[in-house]
């Protein structure tokens, strides 16, 4: 093989690398949103598991009201829906960001691989949380709290509907939003993970081939 051929196999190489490369980026970060967050935004399979449901309705057993199932059942499904639209956004954020680090690998060592360190991720996942917050925070305010007078039935009194409306209110735009967000952070910090440890394999594999192929040292 001619020297021009050992070139272009090694830029091929080296193409199908930053490829694989990509498509894991791509495969974790489809999982974080669209498996891992997305299993938090959407309604619960059991009544029991929805926590704001399940929260409402015990506020309003406390209060000896009556709350309108379905407009609740309502009220959170535009909510969830609202939330759910932003993650496309979301994960054009993350997917931009790290992509980054892959199209502008061009190793100057026969060592060299792509790498992602957890350094990579501080800007960019405070940026992406900050959104997130921000996005969640809006659609609580627009979906529920808004909407909370619309659970009360014509004759609740107007001092329950108030106490009890302040309760809601306090739940969903604090604990709520509190606790959602933790176990975002949580599923983001192991996707995380898992990217480096699946890239840093793929690094290896690819030092691995390069190494121990003829075609690639022909030349030496």
């Amino acid at each position: 093989m001619n020297e021009e051929s050992i070139e272009d196999f090694r830029r091929k190489h080296l193409e199908n690398y930053k490829n694989a490369v990509l498509e894991i980026l791509k495969n974790n970060t489809i999982s974080l949103f669209d498996d891992d967050i997305l299993s938090l935004l959407h309604r619960p399979p059991l009544d029991s598991m929805d926590v704001i449901k399940c929260k409402f309705l015990d506020l309003a057993k406390r209060h000896k009201t009556i709350i309108q199932s379905d407009v609740l059942d309502k009220i959170l499904g535009d909510y969830r829906d609202a939330v759910i639209d932003y993650i496309s956004v979301w994960k054009k954020v993350r997917m931009d960001e790290l992509k980054k680090n892959i199209d502008s690998f061009s190793p100057k060592k026969e060592s060299d691989i792509i790498k992602f360190n957890k350094k990579d991720f501080v800007s960019l996942n405070r940026k992406l949380k900050k959104l997130i917050k921000t996005d969640i925070i809006g659609e609580v305010d627009k979906k529920i709290v808004k909407n909370v007078n619309c659970l009360f039935t014509p004759n609740v009194d107007e001092k329950t509907a108030v106490a009890l409306s302040n309760e809601m209110i306090k739940f969903a735009s604090s604990t709520y939003i509190k606790q959602l967000l933790e176990s975002i952070d949580f599923k983001i910090i192991v996707k995380d993970t898992t990217l480096i440890n699946g890239v840093r394999e793929q690094g290896e594999r690819f030092l691995f081939t390069k190494a121990n192929s003829h075609l690639l040292n022909e030349e030496k």
